[in-house]
């Protein structure tokens, strides 16, 4: 028999292809060191809220400054772009604010 997931988890796995396709293609940032991976979205029950959990490999880590937290600034300052192109792709009446965590 089939599992049961929730609309939450079906919306979260989406938005969990549809991101890591935009911030490969769409951000351009040069302040975004190495390769970004998502490795979970949770969403909140009524949709409108997502912590986006990423992972990051490589990159030059500049002058006093960590990979990793100058990444997920990075991330969070695109979350209002990203999250408008992810309601181009998916398109849901309402598209949840981004949260980035590592």
């Amino acid at each position: 028999m089939a599992k049961e997931f929730s609309r939450a988890q079906r919306i979260g796995d989406q938005i969990q292809r549809e991101l890591a396709q935009l911030i490969r293609m769409e951000v351009k940032d040069p302040r975004l060191g190495g390769l970004v991976t998502i490795t979970a979205v949770d969403v909140s029950r009524d949709s409108s809220h997502a912590k986006v959990y990423v992972t990051v490999m490589g990159g030059e880590p500049q002058e006093g400054v960590d990979s990793v937290a100058q990444s997920i600034k990075v991330l969070n300052d695109a979350s209002g772009f990203l999250r408008m192109q992810l309601g181009r792709a998916m398109k849901l009446r309402s598209v949840p604010h981004l949260r980035f965590h590592y």
